[in-house]
């Protein structure tokens, strides 16, 4: 090989990419619901919708997008070994659904003909920092790089193969990308609000008067990709926990900023948490 053929190699070999991913989870509250979950809105969320806060001040703009239906199914060993250590592992499949969709249409939805399957993998979570609520992740798509993590995470002890079904949800998914900030400013990552409608995926009740789950939860998302190049793996880690952090600050000022439209009292419960302890109370 050449001399410019083998930098040209080591570029390569060291050329690293992450996803990350920085989300904060909220309460849906009225000022939410009024503002983006108007009719006239709702009817119209493909343009853009100017957000102003209480002050009259221009705060940030959104474009709506289109409703999916996302079905996760989690997966992890019998004494929930990947979850404690700060790894979810899931088969995630996506379906887009027409605008107006609510929760009680979903099935009707689901059968339409022109629904369209935009993704069905298996996806893992890496916990990079914070907690349940406000929480920092390396995300990892595909079979291999999934079975990789946990691999890794359990020191080769455990195989992709050996996992079980912990949980199997449905949630009907509304979101709307932020595309500008106060000052017109477009932000450096894609920053997202998303609001959760969630069910287990065959969802039924018990005969006994027990309904079945459901739950309501809103989170602020950002996602970035990182890519370092000429860094070894330990360096690029520190990079995108650095980067995680910093996003994390970005996102608690937003909120901090409009308050009235991203509630955190009482404290936000997750869909997972939620669902434990559904599950628990189900003797």
């Amino acid at each position: 090989m050449s001399q410019a053929g083998s930098k040209g190699a080591a570029l390569l070999v060291n050329r690293i990419v992450s996803k990350v991913e920085v989300e904060r989870k909220f309460n849906l509250g009225p000022k939410f619901a009024s503002t983006f979950l108007s009719k006239d809105w709702t009817k119209s969320r493909l343009q853009r919708l100017n957000v102003y806060n209480n002050q009259g001040n221009y705060s940030f703009a959104v474009l709506g997008q289109p409703s999916v239906i996302i079905r996760d199914t989690y997966y992890d060993t019998q004494g929930d070994q990947l979850s404690n250590l700060g790894l979810w592992v899931r088969q995630r499949h996506v379906q887009r659904l027409p605008l107006e969709t609510s929760q009680k249409n979903v099935a009707h939805a689901l059968k339409d003909r022109f629904l369209i399957r935009d993704s069905s993998q298996w996806n893992a979570k890496l916990r990079l920092g914070g907690h349940f609520n406000n929480s920092q992740f390396a995300e990892f798509d595909g079979k291999e790089n999934v079975s990789d993590q946990v691999l890794q995470i359990t020191n080769q002890k455990t195989k992709l193969e050996d996992l079980h079904v912990v949980s199997d949800l449905q949630t009907l998914r509304s979101s709307w990308e932020v595309t500008h900030l106060a000052g017109d400013i477009t932000p450096e990552s894609t920053i997202t609000m998303v609001l959760d409608e969630v069910t287990e995926a065959q969802a039924k009740g018990d005969g006994l008067g027990k309904p079945a789950f459901t739950h309501t939860i809103a989170e602020l998302e950002s996602f970035e990709e990182l890519v370092t190049e000429g860094k070894d793996s330990a360096e690029h880690e520190a990079e995108r926990t650095k980067l995680a952090v910093r996003r994390m600050e970005e996102l608690k000022e937003f909120m901090l900023a409009n308050a009235a439209l991203f509630p955190t009292t009482p404290k936000p419960i997750g869909k997972l948490t939620a669902y434990d302890t559904w599950k628990n109370t189900r003797g």
